[in-house]
């Protein structure tokens, strides 16, 4: 079942709920913000201070990040993360194959973004978020353009977690990365990553599963992708979260990111008339 809630602001957000699980998505930006299985904790992080107002991105959840991650690496003014998660989409569909299972797809295109420098081409997006005992998003870039575009990109989720310190990150221990607090490319550290103090790394040439085993809630989380070659990881610390007008002082403590992604060199390069899909399943 799903209904669509409207603010007095404005903001649309699609409720939906069946019987293994329920979610909650904006149609600005196509932003899954709560993803809650029958009987368990959230699996997905969201800000307490989180805004949800027309053209500001929604901390928590799972941001889409296109059509490019990070800063655009000649204009650094330019949106932090494109332009795509605060963009309107169109719901195109919501169907229920079966009673723990909704389908929800949604697109946007270059008709219906503002005339801007960003990315002057001729493109459609389309989003698949099934949620159900298995969350699964997958992101379609179409080419409609006479030209090849480049593009990184990122579903950059956010998970919450009882207690940052008793959180384990396994599946990127073979894995090297480039760090974005010293701007230096690190060896693998061949060890499952503990967070405990600030990290922001994007993990490169990996299409691994990542694996969160969380001891606080006693439960473990399955991130698997395809079409993805990059894998990011986030938490601010004490710092940073302090600094961020939408974050908790002490919200980090919850929260980790793990985003399925194409970054830096992983870049892909879309012909005219093909497509790519970047897919994240979370078990």
């Amino acid at each position: 079942m799903y209904t669509e809630v409207t603010s007095d602001n404005g903001f649309v957000t699609i409720m939906l709920s069946n019987s293994a699980a329920k979610a909650k998505i904006a149609l600005q930006g196509a932003h899954i913000f709560d993803y809650t299985r029958e009987g368990e904790a959230p699996l997905l992080w969201l800000s307490p201070k989180a805004v949800f107002e027309r053209g500001k991105a929604i901390r928590g959840g799972i941001p889409l990040c296109w059509p490019w991650f990070g800063k655009h690496p000649e204009h650094s003014e330019w949106p932090q993360h494109g332009f795509a998660r605060t963009a309107m989409w169109k719901l195109e569909n919501v169907t229920e194959p079966n009673d723990r299972t909704t389908i929800v797809t949604c697109r946007l295109d270059h008709t219906e973004v503002p005339k801007q420098p960003y990315f002057p081409y001729r493109f459609r997006l389309t989003l698949e978020i099934s949620v159900g005992e298995i969350l699964t998003l997958s992101l379609t870039t179409e080419n409609l353009d006479q030209t090849p575009f480049t593009i990184t990109e990122a579903l950059h989720s956010y998970f919450h977690v009882g207690a940052i310190d008793a959180v384990t990150i396994n599946g990127l221990e073979d894995v090297s990365y480039t760090d974005a607090l010293d701007h230096m490319h690190h060896d693998a550290s061949g060890a499952p990553l503990i967070v405990e103090e600030e990290v922001d790394r994007v993990y490169t040439d990996t299409e691994e599963h990542v694996l969160i085993r969380d001891g606080s809630y006693q439960r473990s989380i399955v991130i698997g992708k395809s079409g993805s070659r990059s894998t990011v990881v986030w938490n601010p610390w004490t710092e940073k979260a302090a600094a961020m007008t939408d974050f908790e002082d002490e919200g980090y403590r919850s929260m980790v990111c793990i985003e399925t992604a194409n970054a830096l060199d992983n870049s892909v390069t879309i012909a005219p008339g093909t497509s790519h899909t970047i897919r994240q399943v979370i078990l």
